[in-house]
């Protein structure tokens, strides 16, 4: 090898990974990942009841979203990623450029050739007559005059080059700006769920499932009061206290265990006309070991509670387990039979009745229900809204484990003229409720309802009263009028378990076609007949006059057919009860959201020196100005370029008034 080819050195080639994580594409980009995660986190509800997603998007697509971690989009492993190659990429831009930014900021470029300046964006040539070193010492103080800090170059050939750079701070703005993402990263990935992530794979952390007292919920749950940052809420009812929230995880939750405890003074909700809660406050008591006295504060929505790292928010309301005291209707006896209970919201009690055991989940309970009125009522009253009062919410699941939620309003409600008491009924949180309408008597009570239901569900009873109301006609001999007795009997008896569905399913399957409209109109006369043989007994027993002719006013006929539509319904009401709230003592529950995020001062720092950094490259222009004087016999001839690093409007005017300045 000779001694010529030793000394060739081979040019070092850029490492490849290094371009690639530096590069402005990556980190477009990583960017444009960030801003279609954070559009889906804003779009997309998070941390929803799974049962909520399932009714909304379905089994198959909701498996499909939680798979990509949509329901919790800031804490998905893959947006951890992106931010944390974001960071990686940032930090190698900038690792790379800052040497580059920091020498351009202190480069004057005043060794360019005559050639260079005269390829500047603006460039002019003129010549003047005068002294070469007063022009000179000119040159230099017309720069500074304009603003430029400047620098001279003596040339080999006797002409010189006065540099003048302006606005060189305009570099920091790039520097800044690249900078403020790294923080911001870091700041988000601070905040982020990147520790439990690593306790979960470590399997040092696991999420309970269970619906469990907080003594029985496993160990690995438990998050300890040092736990680096975290978003969770907690329940809380006026007048307890606690030092856990809870953190939806997965398919579960943790229990992150708190440095303080938070008392619930007390809670207050003030409602707008339409039953649109106003506001909703909540007095809070903070004890902490480092607090010489605990801290008391009101909190409201958007108005938290901050102690050092933490944020208390009031974030929801609900109940906080009122008591309800219920009577349980048996539906099918034969007499009032009624059982009492006294419980409470999230409470579950056992139930044993005729139709089998029961248990009863109570889950909520509402003081006022405010629903639009009908538009008669509306034009009537004045007003659009009316209260349909308390309601409890509950479950009853029989052994099997199949379950019915009702709605019981404690009031009747006043619709088309009379007043019902309602009852909702389904079998799924998917569906609407279908309501039973129970017709309230003279005294806006339901004992005539149960009275006439008992009645009815009374066979040899009802049977007595139809002899008497209805007694053998001479013409007509025994066997006949047994058979038509048994008639009535099997029409009630078919009515109350079927309803008017029933009897003509009857019909249409053991009556010829031909016969069937006749058979309909004799057996729905004498069903009609039967009943209101029983309903007439019972006013008579009220004390309502009735007649020979058993005529009886508008209104008793009007509840006499919203009682047989009720009882009708009773088929599908669900198990042959129903319950009865009859008093209750409110007791409220403060939804807290409590946050410990020390990264937020650090994106706040991020956010303001990106601020910083986006002035300095919008609002400071760097610009170049160069001024060549060159002896010429008795003249000077002079070249003067400009460069800015902002291509603007003015631009061409600045430089053709600088000239002109320079000139005059």
């Amino acid at each position: 090898m000779s001694e010529q080819n030793k000394k060739t050195k081979t040019p070092n080639r850029p490492n490849i990974w290094l371009e690639f994580l530096g590069s402005m594409n990556l980190a477009i980009t990583l960017l444009v990942m960030l801003s279609i995660a954070s559009v889906i986190g804003t779009v997309l509800q998070q941390f929803q009841p799974v049962q909520d997603y399932i009714i909304k998007f379905g089994p198959f697509w909701y498996e499909v979203y939680n798979s990509m971690s949509l329901y919790d989009v800031y804490g998905a492993a893959w947006f951890m990623i992106v931010l944390l190659f974001l960071l990686i990429s940032t930090g190698v831009c900038v690792t790379r450029h800052t040497p580059i930014f920091i020498k351009d900021m202190k480069e004057y470029s005043e060794k360019l050739s005559l050639t260079a300046l005269k390829h500047q964006p603006n460039h002019a040539e003129f010549s003047i007559a005068g002294d070469f070193e007063q022009q000179k010492n000119y040159a230099n103080e017309f720069l500074k005059h304009e603003g430029f800090k400047t620098r001279i170059n003596q040339r080999d050939d006797g002409s010189v080059t006065v540099a003048g750079l302006k606005g060189h701070w305009n570099r920091l703005g790039y520097f800044f700006s690249h900078i403020s993402i790294i923080i911001i990263c870091i700041g988000a990935l601070l905040d982020s769920n990147i520790y439990l992530k690593f306790y979960e794979l470590t399997g040092t952390m696991k999420a309970e499932t269970r619906s469990v007292p907080l003594s029985e919920v496993d160990k690995r749950a438990w998050l300890p009061p040092s736990n680096f940052s975290y978003r969770g809420n907690v329940n809380i009812t006026e007048g307890r206290d606690a030092d856990v929230l809870f953190l939806p995880w997965k398919e579960g939750y943790l229990v992150q265990q708190l440095p303080f405890r938070i008392e619930v003074e007390a809670f207050r909700i003030d409602y707008y006309d339409n039953g649109m809660p106003r506001t909703y406050e909540s007095d809070l008591i903070l004890y902490a070991d480092d607090l010489e006295e605990p801290l008391r504060k009101t909190i409201e929505v958007n108005h938290p509670l901050y102690y050092k790292n933490y944020a208390i928010y009031q974030s929801s309301y609900g109940d906080g387990g009122s008591l309800v005291n219920m009577n349980v209707y048996a539906l099918a006896s034969p007499h009032i039979s009624k059982t009492e209970i006294e419980s409470a919201i999230n409470r579950n009690e056992s139930l044993t009745t005729p139709a089998g055991r029961f248990r009863v989940e109570f889950s909520d309970f509402k003081l006022h229900n405010i629903v639009p009125r009908s538009e008669e009522d509306a034009l009537a009253t004045g007003r659009k809204m009316k209260n349909n009062g308390p309601s409890v919410l509950f479950r009853v699941r029989n052994e099997e484990g199949r379950a019915w939620e009702y709605e019981n309003y404690m009031i009747p409600d006043f619709q088309e003229g009379r007043w019902f008491y309602m009852s909702g009924v389904r079998t799924s949180v998917a569906d609407h409720f279908r309501y039973l309408f129970i017709p309230a008597d003279d005294l806006r009570s339901k004992n005539r309802f149960f009275e006439f239901l008992a009645l009815v569900n009374n066979a040899p009873k009802a049977d007595r009263i139809y002899r008497l109301a209805m007694p053998k006609p001479m013409e007509m001999d025994r066997a006949n009028y047994e058979t038509h007795m048994q008639l009535m009997q099997q029409l009630v008896k078919l009515f109350r378990e079927t309803g008017f569905d029933g009897i003509s399913h009857f019909i249409q399957t053991n009556v010829p076609q031909d016969q069937q409209e006749e058979v309909a109109a004799f057996y729905f006369g004498q069903l009609a007949n039967a009943l209101q043989t029983l309903y007439l007994h019972v006013l008579e027993q009220e004390g309502v006059a009735v007649s020979n002719e058993g005529d009886i006013s508008e209104q008793h006929q009007v509840w006499f057919e919203d009682a047989m539509t009720a009882i009708a319904s009773l088929n599908r009401y669900g198990p042959p009860m129903f319950f009865e709230m009859t008093s209750f003592d409110q007791r409220w529950s403060t939804g807290l959201q409590i946050t410990k995020s020390p990264g937020k001062n650090v994106v706040y720092f991020g956010s303001a020196l990106l601020t910083l950094g986006i002035f300095f490259m919008f609002y400071v222009r760097q610009r170049r100005v160069w001024i060549h004087l060159k002896p010429n016999g008795g003249q000077t001839d002079i070249t003067i370029a400009g460069r800015d690093n902002r291509k603007l409007p003015e631009t061409d005017k600045e430089f053709e008034q600088l000239v002109t300045n320079f000139k005059a």
